[in-house]
């Protein structure tokens, strides 16, 4: 087992959103290793190996990692904390032992702008995707907290080219 434990230091009510929290958490290893696996696994990650850090979103949970300091934000309460430790301790340990079939993403990559996403939506601002408006829907697709898939509109024929655009840039 690679990874034995990670240990919550403190927690604290997010800055973003005042009915989340955020904790900061030491793992029992330096996690630095397992980073260039973890970002090839999430579309999400923002990666420096030179740092030693890597910070992702899942699920609408953002994670930091640095070395073996890990920050969790945006979650609702001490039990779901618990439940995304033991989550994130499974999946550093999978990834770790299942590394020599991975191949490892040493670039960093780079989000895709909100205005070229809202460009290649149809700004019909018709609310059939759950959002006011298409710049709404642009930026909760940027945060990854949307797929574009939420867009009916983007599905019609007409959008086929836009669409296509949107899914290589989205990876």
């Amino acid at each position: 087992m690679f990874l034995a434990s990670i240990e919550v230091l403190d927690v604290d009510i997010c800055v973003q959103l005042a009915d989340k929290f955020v904790a900061r958490t030491r793992a029992s290893a330096d996690l630095k290793e397992i980073m260039p696996y973890l970002n090839g696994m999430f579309r999400s990650s923002v990666y420096n190996h030179g740092d030693g850090s890597i910070r992702f979103t899942n699920d609408g949970i953002e994670y930091t990692i640095i070395n073996d300091q890990v920050n969790i934000a945006k979650f609702s309460n001490r039990t779901e904390l618990y439940e995304l430790l033991d989550w994130l301790k499974d999946l550093i340990n999978d990834t770790y032992e299942s590394r020599s079939e991975m191949t490892p993403l040493y670039a960093r990559r780079k989000p895709v702008p909100v205005f070229f996403i809202y460009n290649l939506l149809p700004k019909t601002n018709c609310q059939r995707c759950g959002e006011r408006t298409c710049m709404a829907f642009a930026a909760r697709v940027n945060k990854l907290e949307a797929g574009i898939d939420a867009c009916p509109l983007l599905f019609e024929p007409e959008y086929d080219a836009s669409r296509s655009k949107l899914e290589g840039a989205l990876g």
